[in-house]
């Protein structure tokens, strides 16, 4: 079912002439011809499988709303969520990395403190840091400090 999903998304992301077979062809493709910014591109294959466990889960709940004594509901920690420190249960967004781990590892920062300093990696690349960096909540190098 997976399979098919992605085709139909593949076939609805290309443009007309481009036919992909898989969400890394399509994404890579329309990344390398600037033909969509990184938020307009189609989900990743990790993206899509969280979201169809998340959707597996509200249609199973709307499909019981007329019963009075419904059926067990599914676990949601097996069902595209994660319970945080807090106890929170949060949608997981992807069970892949979002980029190859060498890549990863080559932007990101290693800060220990809140990146206020040329030393970080980040802020002498003129970028802000990210989710990837270790500088951790303290960060004075975000999207929202920068």
């Amino acid at each position: 079912m997976l399979a098919t999903l992605a085709r139909f998304i593949c076939a609805a992301y290309s443009p007309k002439g481009i036919y992909t077979k898989t969400f890394s062809e399509l994404r890579l493709h329309l990344f390398c011809k600037h033909m969509a910014e990184s938020d307009k591109l189609p989900p990743t294959l990790g993206a899509l499988r969280q979201h169809v466990l998340r959707v597996h889960i509200q249609a199973t709940v709307w499909g019981q709303a007329s019963i009075a004594l419904q059926d067990p509901q599914l676990d949601p920690l097996q069902n595209g969520y994660h319970k945080e420190s807090d106890g929170q249960l949060k949608p997981t967004m992807t069970d892949a990395l979002p980029a190859p781990k060498a890549i990863i590892e080559m932007v990101r920062c290693q800060c220990k403190t809140d990146c206020s300093s040329a030393r970080c990696f980040c802020r002498t690349k003129n970028l802000s840091c990210t989710d990837l960096c270790q500088c951790g909540s303290e960060c004075q190098n975000d999207e929202d400090t920068a």
